[in-house]
């Protein structure tokens, strides 16, 4: 028997830069201090907000860029840019900038960005089900304790091998 969980895991290849730069597109989103009232929550970035993020702070890194410049570099029509843009990409979405140029690099910070986007969707899940309990009229003592329980069939079910095997400190608070 096949172990199907380790499949469904694996990570998209990052082999060029525009790769690269469409990953980060893809799988990082704007903080909420970052949307307008009007954004849809979730949605990605543009290139013209990455050019914003870099220029508003170009009078300390003497960086700019433009969006039509980042698209090329999404495209592959531009891959070879300067180091001091490959390092204001960077610095825009919260990433080391050996990302772009180092393999190693890039693996990690793929697999640590999988792990906080899971980390994210556990969060909005366990928010739900708080909102549902308080619907219903359940005290916050009440939720903690289904919580509780929740995870505790989790660790029942791992141990058991019937059900899933991952159990966070979130899942047990």
């Amino acid at each position: 028997m096949v172990d199907d969980r380790h499949t469904e895991q694996e990570l998209p290849s990052l082999d060029t830069l525009a790769a690269r730069l469409e990953y980060l597109f893809d799988k990082i989103r704007p903080t909420p201090d970052e949307l307008s009232d009007s954004d849809e929550p979730g949605r990605r970035y543009t290139n013209k907000e990455i050019a914003d993020k870099i220029n508003e702070v170009a009078a300390d890194t003497g960086v700019t860029i433009s969006a039509a410049y980042i698209g090329e570099l999404r495209r592959g029509v531009a891959s070879d840019p300067r180091t001091s843009h490959v390092r204001a990409l960077a610095a825009a979405f919260g990433v080391n900038s050996g990302y772009f140029v180092d393999d190693a690099a890039a693996r990690r910070i793929q697999d640590q960005i999988t792990l906080l986007n899971q980390l994210r969707q556990m969060d909005v899940k366990r928010v739900a089900l708080r909102q549902v309990l308080a619907d219903n009229g359940l005290s916050a003592t009440d939720t903690r304790l289904i919580e509780q329980m929740v995870a505790r069939l989790r660790a029942v079910a791992a141990a058991a091998g019937t059900g899933t095997t991952s159990s966070t400190p979130a899942d047990r608070g």
